[in-house]
């Protein structure tokens, strides 16, 4: 019966014309579901421009990198923090940014008029201020406190835009696959530890008509989850 059947399923292929090939690939939504909302809105306003590509390589990273939350190097270990993703995703493009967290007040420049505050009738949710002053790229950065209550850059997160009417920033995020995951709120503790934005890129970036070079992702010497055939970005609808 078995074999009836298979029979025909495959006249029934043959007569359609099809062509049965094995395909290999990883299917990225099993991975980043939460956040497939926003990378599919990302995907919709991607025009190509160094900023955009460079947003698009850390949602790369996310899909395909495999790496595991961590505070060594990453190319050394496969083991990342948030400091080093920044550095890892802008060194493919060519800047060299350091990948301690502490250190990031010195890089770039700020972006003005871009803060949090309460809002209004809350002692305890935020807001995040000057959004229209972004631009996909920026660097966020987060402060903490340390043990005599002063603060320091705590966490760095990449910018990708206001995306379903949201900010919206890719970084490292315990617990998820990959060590990479999207946020979108600010409410709560992105809203109430936020300490400013930082701008690398050139004016120039922004532009669809602007060339860019950058290298191949770095693929990680250790794996979190079980290493699947990875799909190089040139393989990917817009590289990512």
């Amino acid at each position: 019966m078995k074999k009836k059947a298979l029979a025909l399923i495959m006249v029934f292929v043959f007569t359609l014309g099809l062509t049965l090939t094995p395909v290999k690939t990883i299917v990225a939504e099993t991975v980043i579901k939460p956040d497939l909302p926003q990378v599919k809105a990302f995907r919709e306003i991607y025009n190509n421009s160094p900023a955009h590509a460079l947003v698009g390589r850390a949602i790369w990273y996310m899909n395909y990198g495999y790496m595991v939350y961590g505070h060594k190097k990453y190319w050394d270990t496969g083991y990342i923090d948030c400091s080093n993703f920044v550095s890892l995703v802008y060194k493919d493009f060519g800047y060299s940014i350091t990948s301690a967290a502490r250190k990031y007040n010195t890089v770039g420049k700020p972006v003005s008029g871009v803060y949090s505050k309460r809002q209004p009738g809350s002692t305890k949710k935020y807001m995040l201020v000057g959004v229209d002053k972004l631009k996909p790229g920026d660097i966020f950065t987060f402060w903490k406190e340390d043990s005599t209550g002063k603060r320091y850059i705590g966490h760095v997160a990449i910018y990708m835009g206001k995306l379903n009417g949201k900010p919206t920033i890719i970084h490292t995020v315990k617990g998820y696959p990959t060590a990479i995951g999207i946020t979108t709120s600010f409410t709560y503790w992105y809203g109430q530890h936020f300490n400013g934005a930082r701008r690398v890129l050139p004016t120039t970036a922004y532009s669809s008509k602007t060339t860019y070079k950058y290298t191949r992702p770095v693929i990680p010497a250790k794996y979190q989850m079980k290493p699947g055939p990875v799909i190089m970005p040139k393989y990917l609808h817009n590289g990512f």
